[in-house]
């Protein structure tokens, strides 16, 4: 399978680091950790490559064993044994890279990337801010209660539906601003404690998560905007 650790032994020979899942944990300190953009496209030529020498696999399984080979030769001679191993290169031909075909995947390899980082950045970005809460929502919907008139005959729309009382239901929950900051207990070296305000933790990181999420956003090429709006 060709994935990540494929990549990084690709681009990185000899490097040190360890993988879990699709993070990466960079140990080196003489070659630079690759990007994740250099990643993907490095998977989508890994890919190729594999996908372009796989002739090689189908004219293994296609020649002869060694001893039917040599008893080839043996019975019919060299240019009868030539002729049977020619015709199974002629059904599998050898292939080679396009570098055209190449540049393709890797530049469809990136879009997708930026395509799935836009996505996700967006979702986060669509997120309530934790410092301002989040204002409930609601909304007119049908009961299951039929309107009648007051003779008690229900009552139908122009296309013969049944006309329901509306209800005011909640779509969306409130959930109230955390505080700005918070009370931590700190200890100096003779075990003194002090009460000292710090920002909430909670806002600090909503608001580093929507900073990156933000340049994400910032640095996506238009062509993979329009992908993701369309």
């Amino acid at each position: 399978m060709i994935d990540i650790i494929s990549a990084l032994l690709s681009l990185c020979p000899g490097a040190q680091w360890v993988v879990r899942g699709n993070n990466i944990e960079w140990l080196d300190t003489e070659q630079t950790q690759p990007t994740q953009e250099e990643i993907v496209q490095k998977i989508a030529e890994l890919v190729y490559i594999a996908e372009v020498e796989e002739y090689k696999k189908i004219r293994e399984l296609a020649y002869p064993s060694s001893g039917e080979q040599f008893d080839k030769i043996f019975h019919d001679g060299v240019d009868a044994w030539k002729a049977d191993i020619q015709a199974i290169k002629d059904a599998h031909p050898k292939a080679s890279i396009d570098t055209d075909e190449l540049a393709s995947r890797k530049a469809q390899a990136l879009a997708n990337y930026q395509l799935e980082e836009y996505t996700t950045a967006q979702a986060r970005l669509a997120q309530y801010i934790v410092a301002d809460g989040r204002a409930e929502v609601t909304e007119m919907q049908d009961s299951h209660i039929q309107l009648a008139d007051s003779d008690g005959t229900p009552q139908f729309d122009s296309d013969g539906s049944p006309i329901y009382e509306q209800v005011e239901v909640v779509t969306v929950t409130a959930i109230d601003p955390v505080d700005a900051t918070i009370t931590e207990t700190q200890y100096d070296s003779d075990m003194t404690a002090t009460e000292i305000e710090v920002a909430n933790p909670l806002i600090t990181k909503d608001n580093a998560e929507r900073a990156a999420a933000q340049a994400i956003v910032d640095a996506t090429p238009q062509p993979v905007i329009d992908e993701y709006n369309s």
